[in-house]
C-alpha cells in the first residue's frame, strides 16, 4: 500500500505544478481542483485511507478532467486522469 501512497503523493505534485503552469483556467475548475488537492494533502498526511477512497475525490477529478478534455489542457488532463485511477483503482 506504500507504493500506492508514494505514486499518490507523485501524482499530486504534478498536478501542483501543471496548476501552476496554466494561466488561463477559470476560477471555478481552478478552485475545486485545488480543493481536491488540499483533502488529498490532508488525507495523505493523516493517513486517512478511507478519506482517500471516498467517492467525491475521484467523481470530482473525473468531472473536471471532462471538461477540460474540451480545451487546450492535455498535461493537465493527463494528470488528473492519472489521480482518478489511482484513487479508484488503488484498493486505500
Amino acid at each position: 500500500m506504500e507504493d500506492k501512497l508514494s505514486e499518490l503523493r507523485q501524482t499530486l505534485q504534478e498536478l501542483q505544478k501543471e496548476l501552476r503552469d496554466v494561466d488561463q483556467l477559470d476560477d471555478e475548475t481552478r478552485g475545486r481542483l485545488e480543493g481536491v488537492m488540499e483533502s488529498i494533502n490532508d488525507a495523505l498526511h493523516r493517513e486517512d485511507t478511507a478519506a482517500l477512497a471516498h467517492p467525491s475525490l475521484r467523481e470530482t477529478l473525473e468531472e473536471r478532467s471532462s471538461h477540460l478534455e474540451d480545451t487546450s489542457y492535455p498535461s493537465l488532463t493527463r494528470v488528473l486522469n492519472n489521480l482518478a485511477d489511482i484513487l479508484g483503482n488503488s484498493g486505500l
